[in-house]
């Protein structure tokens, strides 16, 4: 894959030794990682606490030409990361699939002062596998024949074969008519979630901060109307972002198609965000996608894989490989060739199915609030041969 933003002209300075391995490997991992394409500058003070008492740092400076590493603390820094130094170890022993909405993590960690500065260089310390590279790689040259549409594809109430198909074609597509899983219903409201999940907990936002499903729809419902200049992307939001959805309201909230084993762990996306500020950044995942939507609408605008030097992707990522370029507000300075890109919008209903081929890329905004949406990802590629995820 071709790296479109680089740190060939920034230089990166190491200073003083890290008394912890593991201090040192994160370390290394955030050089290896890092790219500041919107030219920003910081500080940020990383603190790690072993049971004993000691605490280990790493400060970390950057502005658009250097990058600094230190083991020395700083008198005075623009964001605090602290944790325990065994988060920090899986954190590194699991860069190529770490999702820090993980309750063990995001859970036993403290975050302060300019979040945006936390948020780039939580980016920057993850890395992709080989397999969800070849994904990538494979979606942008094998296909590039099937990417022509200029408008979505809709289903009605297909078969399981004709999903299977369809994601093979390696475009998009809706589905539309839906039956209801074990007799239940397609749309909801906000008031019959609370009363059935009201104690379900939804999310752990951090150390000392737990959230019920009754606790976030009260939030949600007497939520003023957010402005999107106040959005810091996985910390402000008035939206879950993808947490895991609690395993009490799986059987609700599973497409009626295939089984739960066909799928990976579901996603929940409730919430509310302003419609010129993107519920979901635009990004693209490896494996191919369902979004269920059952509370109001949302637009979705999608880029086909063969497009990716145009949008700008990070070099550093896992589950799912996230774009400099912002589709809302493009900056075409720092990103000209976002002129060039030929995007295909979607309106997604209540009570509709966006099925996505892995590899296309997508940002998602709300168009109502509230909004309620679940993901699923189906675990086995369609349409590749077994020898080919080796």
């Amino acid at each position: 894959m071709q790296k479109l933003v680089s740190m060939e002209n920034m230089s990166v300075n190491v200073r003083s030794e890290y008394q912890s391995p593991i201090v040192a490997t994160l370390a290394q991992s955030l050089k290896d990682g890092f790219e500041n394409p919107e030219k920003l500058s910081g500080r940020c003070q990383f603190e790690f606490f072993e049971e004993n008492g000691k605490i280990h740092f790493l400060s970390v400076q950057f502005d658009p030409a250097v990058l600094t590493l230190s083991a020395e603390p700083f008198l005075e820094s623009d964001a605090q990361i602290s944790m325990p130094l065994s988060v920090a170890e899986k954190i590194i022993a699991n860069l190529e699939g770490v999702d820090y909405r993980d309750p063990d993590i995001i859970g036993k960690m403290n975050m302060s002062g300019n979040l945006h500065i936390v948020n780039h260089l939580a980016k920057a310390l993850v890395k992709p596998s080989r397999a969800t590279q070849s994904t990538f790689d494979d979606a942008t040259e094998r296909y590039r024949e099937a990417y022509s549409m200029t408008s979505i594809l809709y289903l009605d109430s297909p078969t399981e074969l004709q999903i299977l198909e369809t994601i093979e074609s390696k475009q998009p597509f809706i589905i539309r008519h839906l039956e209801a899983n074990n007799g239940g219903q397609i749309k909801w409201t906000l008031e019959q979630l609370r009363s059935k999940y009201a104690d379900v907990l939804l999310r752990v936002r951090s150390a000392t901060e737990k959230e019920t499903v009754a606790d976030f729809i009260d939030k949600l419902m007497h939520l003023k109307k957010q402005k999107a200049t106040d959005i810091i992307e996985g910390h402000t939001k008035v939206y879950t972002e993808g947490c895991s959805l609690p395993w009490q309201m799986i059987d609700d909230f599973l497409p009626h198609y295939f089984t739960p084993h066909d799928f990976t762990e579901p996603q929940i996306w409730l919430g509310s965000v302003p419609i010129d500020a993107p519920a979901s950044s635009l990004h693209r995942d490896p494996l191919d996608g369902f979004l269920y939507q059952l509370i109001g609408r949302k637009k979705v605008i999608l880029f086909s894989p063969d497009q990716a030097r145009c949008l700008y992707p990070m070099k550093a990522y896992n589950n799912y490989q996230p774009c400099w370029v912002k589709p809302e507000s493009a900056n075409f300075d720092l990103f000209p060739l976002f002129k060039s890109a030929r995007p295909v919008d979607v309106i997604l209903e209540a009570g509709e199915i966006l099925v996505q081929p892995a590899g296309w890329f997508h940002a998602v905004y709300c168009l109502d609030s509230p909004t309620f949406s679940v993901s699923y990802f189906l675990r086995f590629p369609v349409g590749v041969e077994s020898s080919e995820l080796s």
